[in-house]
């Protein structure tokens, strides 16, 4: 499948390219390159803090929803009693993978529902102790 195109701007000159264009990507002048590693750098380290943070909220639900007593990551907020997680703000996207997450793992925690079988169990349960009474009185 073919990369997606890319359009950005560098000191006023504008780049279209593909992560698989060698021969446009050597067309960059040095410094501009340079730019542009310095920020998709900074832009993997801030998917990499998010991704910590995410796990991070995730590591201290887990351990609050176990009945752990540990506080973790977490400080005093000033003036209040209150106590909140000290960390860069979350996207919209992390706050949906941290809530798929948390569910994903509430739903694990949780005992599965009745099934046919079991009902079917105690249905002839039922009827038996019924019968049984029918009969002994």
């Amino acid at each position: 499948m073919e990369q997606p195109a890319i359009t950005f701007i560098i000191n006023g000159k504008t780049y279209n390219l593909r992560a698989t264009d060698a021969a446009a990507i050597a067309a960059i002048h040095p410094a501009e390159r340079q730019q542009l590693i310095t920020l998709l750098e900074a832009v993997r380290q801030q998917e990499e803090r998010a991704r910590a943070v995410v796990q991070g909220s995730v590591d201290q639900a887990r351990m609050a929803s176990s009945g752990a007593t540990g506080i973790g990551d977490t400080t005093r907020a000033a003036g209040s009693g209150d106590y909140a997680i000290v960390s860069d703000r979350l996207g919209s996207g992390d706050v949906d993978a941290l809530m798929a997450r948390l569910a994903m793992e509430e739903s694990r925690g949780r005992k599965p529902g009745p099934t046919r079988q079991g009902l079917y169990r105690w249905v002839l349960g039922v009827a038996v102790a019924i019968i049984l009474l029918v009969i002994i009185l």
